[in-house]
């Protein structure tokens, strides 16, 4: 069965792209399109930078034709700036809205957004009404299961968030204290599943297609979202598709498609990021494309020496040589 969240329809079983601050760029996500996710998130913005017009806030939110479906996501505190910041990115033509509930980084939940306003329900039920009476798209939320261990309230918050009108929630089993640590526990996802009518997205250390095949198997759970993962192995969403509707998937992905990928990602960069901050946006990825190869430490040193965009083109082709 398809996912209907009001205008915006999703296929059975849907994947989707987590918002990720300083990754979820253009770039990246049309890397990403290639391997047919469900559904994108631009990078997560702050409500504040949207209202004063901030432009390098605009530009991470800006979004292409050939991307959709596109998601984005807000972050803040305050009910009438999320408003006003709602309307403002809905006049950039996303198929959804998200708030950011979940957030566990200092310069988000520090300074009481994101993950922080879990110890504040009742204005996460404002920021919520707030936004989805200003916009006439459909709204969705992403969070934890709460602050700490001795403050676990998922379920309060699940319940806010249907009765306020959001329309889709996305959970990462973890709670902020945890951040990334440990194991995150899917057992929450099923039964939130349980106590809610609307659609539950599952978020949390799926690494492979099997993960992905069991987190619906154990949870129930509507669809899922992929963030840290799409980063270490672009090519996941692809091979989560292929392992849930054939029952199998390509795990050993050749040089020369790592090439290939690496270098279209390298022209995008260039291309809408600007010649210097392109290159410097894929000094962080290079890892990724090619963990596999040894000696992969010396194409890095050699690559962040290099200025020259078509030097870089020509190590990137020749990589073989530089890692052996």
């Amino acid at each position: 069965m398809t996912l209907k969240i009001d205008g915006l329809i999703l296929e059975d079983r849907p994947v989707i792209l987590a918002p990720m601050d300083g990754y979820t760029n253009i770039p990246f996500r049309l890397i990403m399109k290639e391997m047919n996710p469900s559904l994108m998130f631009t990078e997560f913005v702050n409500s504040d930078a949207v209202i004063h017009e901030n432009k390098k806030t605009i530009n991470k939110i800006r979004i292409l034709a050939e991307e959709r479906p596109v998601a984005i996501q807000l972050f803040g505190h305050k009910p009438e700036n999320m408003a006003e910041a709602a309307k403002i990115v809905e006049d950039l033509g996303p198929e959804l809205i998200d708030i950011n509930f979940g957030c566990p980084a200092p310069t988000v939940s520090g300074h009481g957004s994101g993950a922080a306003l879990l110890k504040n329900l009742p204005l996460v039920a404002k920021i919520c009404e707030s936004v989805v009476k200003a916009v006439n798209i459909p709204v969705s939320a992403k969070t934890r299961l709460g602050w700490d261990s001795s403050t676990i309230n998922i379920f309060q918050t699940a319940k806010i968030f249907e009765e306020s009108g959001i329309r889709m929630m996305t959970v990462h089993p973890r709670t902020k204290s945890q951040k990334f640590d440990g194991k995150s526990d899917w057992n929450y996802i099923r039964e939130i599943k349980k106590s809610i009518s609307i659609p539950l997205i599952g978020n949390g250390d799926i690494i492979t297609p099997e993960d992905a095949l069991e987190m619906f198997t154990l949870t129930d759970c509507d669809g899922i979202m992929i963030g840290r993962e799409a980063v270490k192995n672009p090519w996941i969403f692809k091979q989560v598709r292929d392992f849930l509707t054939k029952g199998e998937y390509f795990s050993d992905i050749q040089v020369a498609e790592r090439k290939r990928l690496c270098i279209k990602h390298f022209d995008l960069s260039i291309k809408y990021l600007g010649e210097y901050k392109g290159m410097l946006e894929m000094r962080k990825l290079y890892q990724n494309y090619f963990k596999a190869l040894p000696n992969i430490k010396h194409f890095k040193q050699k690559v962040f020496c290099c200025t020259d965009p078509e030097q870089i083109r020509a190590m990137i082709e020749n990589i073989e040589e530089l890692t052996c």
